[in-house]
């Protein structure tokens, strides 16, 4: 059996109030950790399936009115605008370190 906890308070008022727990504390303090698994903050994908859409949202249309602003532009020597290209390479930013795994991420087989 494994107890998901949240932080660490939930843990102290989990172990202040099961005898059981505290007993194999006191006997193998390594092994009663191991039942316990850090519940994942947010089970919500759909918050993360929004930021990436909203996201990548910003970067296409940064990226088509630059398109449209170099278009129409008459100056041969014009230059995306500055705060453009920085919110895109945020935004390209922020998405990736969405989908990228964590570090914090362990492998459930282990």
């Amino acid at each position: 059996m494994q107890n998901k906890v949240h932080s660490f308070n939930q843990f102290k008022t989990i172990l202040e109030k099961d005898t059981k727990i505290q007993e194999e504390f006191k006997s193998d303090p390594l092994e009663a950790v191991k039942k316990f698994k850090s519940a994942p903050r947010f089970n919500d994908k759909f918050i993360y399936r929004l930021a990436v859409l909203f996201l990548g949202i910003i970067v296409l249309t940064i990226c088509i009115g630059a398109i449209i602003l170099t278009g129409i532009s008459t100056d041969k020597n014009f230059e995306v605008p500055d705060i453009l290209v920085a919110t895109a390479s945020t935004a390209i930013g922020a998405v990736a370190g969405l989908l990228a795994p964590g570090a914090h991420q362990n492998n459930e087989n282990e």
